[in-house]
C-alpha cells in the first residue's frame, strides 16, 4: 500500500502544470552489478532520453540482462527533471541520479563514477543504435575484457547511406575535427581498426581505464580530440568497432541555456590545451578568422586572467544556501562573479534545513559537498557558505597562502576570519595558530576556525565521510558530542591542517545570524 501511495505522489510530481514548484528528485537505489552500464548525461532531453532508452530496450532485447541504464540529469532543479525521475519506475533496470555541478560536457564525467559495471557506453540523450550495435560491443568487451582503449562506431545517417567513421584532425566551423570515412567501416562485419578521433555521441571504454574530463570544461566543445589524446598519453588507442553502428539526433528545436556560444567553445579548447601542454596558436588563429581578432583576444585575455586567479586553484566550488534564502545566493554569486569567477565554475548546493539546530544542517551540508567532489575525483574543493564575503586584499594573501602550501601536504585550508589586521600565531577573529617555520602567509590550525569559507583537499575526502553520519538522526547525536563542525575540525586529528594568514574571508554580517544558523 505504501509503495502505491508513493507512486501516487510521484505521479502527480510529474504531471503538475505550469511552475508549480517541486522539490529535486533523489537519486536511485545502487545497481546490481553488470557487465555495461549504458549511461547519458542530459539537460531539459527527457524526449531523447525516453526514446533513446526505449530503442534499447525494445531493439537489443538479447542482451538486456547483461547491462545497466543510467541518466545523469544535468538540471534536476528543471521542467524534465521528474518525468525523468519517473522513467525509474517503466524500467527497472534504469537509474536516475541528480547532479548539476558540473553543467554541460564535463557532467559525462559523472556516469564513470556512478556506473555498477565493469565497462561504460556514454551515449548523447537523442542517440539510437542500430540493432546488433550492443550485442557487437559487449562481444568485444567479452574478447578483450582488459582493454584500455576508447572505443567507438560509425555515424550512419538517417537513410543509411552515410558512414563517418572517424574525425579527420582539422578545423572546421570553431570545431576541431571534421567528419570522415574509412573503406573499411562501411561493412558492419568488418574487424575494428585504429582510428584518431571521433564525434563523441557514442563512445565506450572500461571504467578504470577512464581518464576524466577537466572539471573546467563547461557547457559544449573542445572536448573531441582531448579526451583522445589523453588515452593516447595513458598508452592506450582508439578503435573503431564497425559493427557499433549509430544515428544522431542534431536537431533540437527547444534549445536551452546550455546550448554553446562560441566563447564558451573557444575557453574550453584553451583550457584543454593548457591541461595537455598544447599550444594555443591553431585555436587562436581560427576563431580569429572567423570572428575577428578583437572579440577572440578578449576571449583569450579573459581565460588567462581566471588562471591567474587564486580561486582557479580549486578544481570545485561549491556554495550552501538554504532554499528559501535565493537573495544570499544571488549576492554570493555576484560577488564571486565581480573576483573574476565565471558562472559555469560556482555550483549552489541545497542547504541541508535543520531550524531545531543549525548545526546539523551545516555538517550535513560540508559533508555532502565533500561527498560530491570524492564521487567526482576532484583534488581539492572550496565550500563557502552563503554570507561569506571576501576581503579587498584577498586576491593576493591567498595567492601567497597557495604559493607557500604548494609543496606541503595538507587536508583543510581556512580561508575565514574577521576584519582586522592579523598577526603570524594569531589568526583574525581571536583564535589561535602556530607559525610555520619560512611561511609567512599561513599558519597551522591549533583553535576553533569558522566554517563559512574552506577548502577541503583530496586527502581529507575519505576520513571525513567516514567520521561524519551522513542523516539528521545520526548527525544530532554527533553534534551533540562534538559541538559542531567547527569544533571538531580544530581538534582533528590529522596535522595537516592551516589557515591563511590573514584571513581572507569574513560574513557579511557578523552581528546577523547566518545562512545556516
Amino acid at each position: 500500500m505504501a509503495d502505491e501511495v508513493g507512486l501516487a505522489a510521484l505521479r502527480e510530481l510529474v504531471s503538475a502544470p505550469g511552475e508549480r514548484f517541486r522539490p529535486r528528485p533523489e537519486p536511485g537505489g545502487a545497481q546490481e552489478s553488470r557487465t555495461l552500464t549504458v549511461g547519458m548525461a542530459t539537460y531539459d532531453d527527457y524526449d531523447g532520453v525516453y526514446f533513446t532508452v526505449a530503442s534499447l530496450l525494445l531493439h537489443h532485447p538479447e542482451v538486456r540482462d547483461r547491462v545497466n541504464l543510467l541518466v545523469i540529469d544535468n538540471h534536476p532543479c528543471g521542467p524534465h527533471a521528474w518525468a525523468l525521475k519517473r522513467l525509474e519506475l517503466d524500467f527497472p533496470q534504469l537509474r536516475y541520479v541528480p547532479y548539476d555541478r558540473r553543467v554541460g560536457t564535463a557532467a559525462r564525467d559523472r556516469i564513470f563514477r556512478e556506473a555498477a559495471s565493469d565497462w561504460v557506453l556514454c551515449l548523447d540523450s537523442h542517440v539510437q543504435l542500430a540493432p546488433g550495435a550492443l550485442a557487437a560491443l559487449l562481444a568485444y568487451i567479452d574478447a578483450h575484457p582488459d582493454s584500455g582503449d576508447l572505443l567507438q562506431g560509425p555515424l550512419v545517417s538517417a537513410d543509411g547511406r552515410q558512414v563517418s567513421t572517424h574525425w579527420e584532425p582539422r578545423w572546421e566551423r570553431l570545431m576541431f575535427g571534421s567528419w570522415a570515412t574509412d573503406p573499411r567501416g562501411l561493412d558492419p562485419a568488418a574487424p575494428p581498426f585504429e582510428i584518431g578521433m571521433q564525434g563523441l555521441g557514442l563512445f565506450a571504454c572500461r571504467t578504470d581505464a577512464w581518464p576524466g574530463l577537466n572539471p573546467a570544461f563547461a557547457r559544449h566543445g573542445g572536448e573531441e580530440g582531448h579526451l583522445h589524446e589523453k588515452f593516447r598519453r595513458a598508452g592506450h588507442t582508439t578503435r573503431c568497432l564497425p559493427a557499433v553502428r549509430w544515428a544522431h539526433r542534431f536537431d533540437r528545436p527547444r534549445t536551452s541555456w546550455t546550448d554553446s556560444t562560441w566563447y564558451q567553445t573557444l575557453l574550453n579548447y584553451l583550457t584543454g590545451f593548457d591541461e595537455l601542454g598544447q599550444s594555443h596558436e591553431e585555436a587562436v588563429a581560427q576563431f580569429t578568422a572567423v570572428l575577428g581578432e578583437k572579440a577572440v583576444q578578449q576571449g583569450v585575455a579573459d581565460h588567462r586572467a581566471e588562471r591567474r586567479n587564486p580561486l582557479h586553484a580549486f578544481d570545485g566550488i561549491t556554495c550552501i544556501n538554504l532554499d528559501e534564502r535565493a537573495d544570499r545566493w544571488q549576492a554570493l554569486r555576484g560577488r564571486l562573479i565581480a573576483l573574476g569567477i565565471r558562472p559555469e565554475r560556482i555550483h549552489r548546493q541545497p542547504a541541508t534545513p535543520t531550524p531545531a539546530d543549525p548545526r546539523v544542517g551545516r555538517a550535513l551540508s560540508h559533508r555532502r559537498a565533500v561527498e560530491q567532489a570524492h564521487i567526482d575525483g576532484l583534488e581539492s574543493l572550496l565550500v563557502l557558505e552563503d554570507d561569506a564575503l571576501f576581503l579587498p586584499d584577498a586576491a593576493a594573501t591567498l595567492t601567497a597562502a597557495l604559493a607557500e602550501l604548494a609543496d606541503l601536504p595538507w587536508s583543510l585550508l581556512h580561508l575565514g576570519g574577521a576584519r582586522g589586521t592579523a598577526v603570524p600565531g594569531r589568526a583574525l577573529g581571536g583564535a589561535r595558530g602556530t607559525a610555520v617555520p619560512g611561511r609567512a602567509h599561513i599558519e597551522t590550525v591549533t583553535d576553533v576556525t569558522a566554517t563559512h569559507a574552506l577548502a577541503y583537499h583530496r586527502s581529507a575526502f575519505g576520513p571525513l565521510l567516514d567520521e561524519l553520519p551522513d542523516n539528521v538522526h545520526e548527525m544530532t547525536s554527533w553534534i551533540h558530542q562534538h559541538a559542531g563542525l567547527a569544533r571538531y575540525l580544530a581538534s582533528w586529528s590529522r596535522p595537516d591542517r592551516y589557515r591563511t594568514v590573514p584571513g581572507v574571508c569574513d560574513r557579511t554580517d557578523r552581528t546577523q545570524p547566518v545562512g545556516l544558523g
